[in-house]
């Protein structure tokens, strides 16, 4: 029995959790709840995360301006052992040398304070520029991350919801199906038709149920990719004396009836014609921007190898104390050191080679913002070809669902004049869920297009 507990718990693990997802209540869903809800996800407080670090580079270059500082203390004890009386030894430190002199244990304190003043052109005249682009970069790329999320809630709203149409069109076609079966199971029964019907008849609603199970497996799949979308990171939740649970939402409560229509207010100055879009996509798409950010940075790095060729140096300034033991005449000292201290990198080949690689840079960052130019004004005059396309689907498809409708009208009229059967109404009935839901796909895929 012991030995046969695991195996028992392995069959019933699936059926606990299969139970659960059941027990569980769906969460009411509508379009502007996804997509607000998006922008909570991992990925984009991850981008967020990112963008924060970035400006820490802000604090980095302040280092070119800020002098550095060192507070030295040193404690010195000596014992001559061996020569005249007479005889002086030298202790060198950090200052130069300090002469002690007789017989017997003797010792200095010496202290310091230094101060070494930045002289870094490159540095001074380039690093804060470079981290206010990056940091402009690494918010670019946040919004990036943002719209992408949103575009993907929306993509996975429509799919989930558009599925839940199909399955209504699955179970009347199983429905049909079955019915289909009894009366050719009758036909049989009264010598009517053959047994190759009755086969076909259950093949087909076979073929129904198989179809009904594939989309309802597809409907669980969409929602749970739709979860993941909409998951809210644990870091955004209040947390409790408890941990809080990393799991995705059991499913989703969507209203057939919404239109679930994209606000057309998110976009300011929605293009007329392909001609305006393109042209407001080269202006303001976050990809022309990101790169165009980049080539700025490349051509401050450019900049920046350039001034390096001055040199890298410090002006140092000190403050030095010494204090030593009564036997050497209980001197003590105050001195002060200035200077500088300035490298002239002229024959450094490694800063050559990084001028000419940053040269290159520069060239390689205005290729990819020229191919990027070439490739929005595609993508720009695609979408806007995918949209007039999705409006003439989408008036096709209400053309095909007025014929259904009167198509269903007619035969319930033929089922109460006694000229036609149930089934035959149940048929059409198929034919108007089928266009039912190519309706809603048709504007669905209308208000992608919007976003788009």
């Amino acid at each position: 029995m012991r030995n046969s507990l695991p195996v028992i718990l392995g069959m019933l693990l699936p059926i606990l959790v299969r139970a659960e997802e059941i027990l569980v209540e769906p969460t009411p869903l509508t379009l502007a709840t996804a997509m607000a809800r998006s922008l909570e996800n991992v990925r984009t407080v991850q981008a967020n995360v990112t963008t924060r670090t970035a400006t820490v580079a802000r604090f980095e270059a302040l280092k070119h301006f800020i002098p550095m500082a060192n507070l030295p203390q040193l404690v010195v004890g000596l014992n001559n052992v061996a020569g005249r009386a007479s005889s002086n030894s030298i202790f060198p430190d950090i200052t130069g040398g300090t002469p002690f002199n007789g017989p017997g244990l003797v010792h200095a304190e010496l202290s310091r304070a230094n101060l070494f003043f930045p002289l870094d052109p490159s540095g001074q005249i380039t690093a804060l520029p470079i981290a206010v682009e990056g940091i402009r970069a690494k918010r670019i790329m946040e919004e990036l991350v943002r719209r992408s999320q949103v575009e993907l809630a929306a993509q996975n709203y429509y799919e989930s919801k558009r599925i839940l149409y199909a399955a209504e069109t699955a179970g009347l076609a199983l429905i049909l199906a079955k019915r289909i079966e009894a009366q050719i199971t009758r036909k049989i029964e009264h010598k009517q038709a053959h047994e190759l019907d009755g086969t076909q008849a259950r093949a087909d609603r076979a073929k129904a149920e198989v179809f009904v199970s594939e989309v309802e497996k597809t409907s669980r799949i969409a929602q749970r990719r739709l979860a993941l979308v909409l998951h809210a990171s644990r870091l955004l939740t209040p947390q409790e004396t408890t941990a809080v649970p990393i799991r995705l939402e059991a499913g989703y409560q969507f209203d057939l009836a919404d239109s679930d229509e994209v606000d057309l207010a998110m976009v300011h100055d929605l293009p007329t014609t392909r001609e305006e879009a393109i042209e407001m996509a080269r202006r303001k798409r976050l990809e022309v921007r990101l790169l165009v950010v980049g080539l700025n940075i490349a051509r401050l790095q450019d900049k920046r190898d350039l001034l390096r060729l001055l040199g890298v140096g410090s002006l140092p300034l000190g403050l030095s104390f010494k204090n030593t033991t009564i036997p050497n005449g209980g001197p003590v000292t105050l001195g002060m050191i200035f200077g500088t201290l300035y490298d002239l990198p002229v024959i450094d080949i490694g800063l050559w080679s990084n001028i000419r690689r940053a040269r290159l840079e520069v060239a390689r960052s205005q290729l990819d913002l020229e191919r990027a130019l070439l490739e929005i004004e595609e993508d720009a005059g695609n979408s806007w070809d995918r949209w007039e396309q999705a409006k003439l689907e989408f008036e096709q498809r209400t053309r095909e669902m007025n014929l259904a409708r009167e198509a269903r009208e007619r035969a319930g009229r033929l089922l109460e004049q006694k000229q036609a059967i149930d089934i035959d109404v149940l048929v059409t009935d198929v034919h108007l869920s089928q266009a039912r839901t190519n309706l809603w796909t048709g504007w669905f895929n209308l208000q992608l297009a919007r976003l788009d």
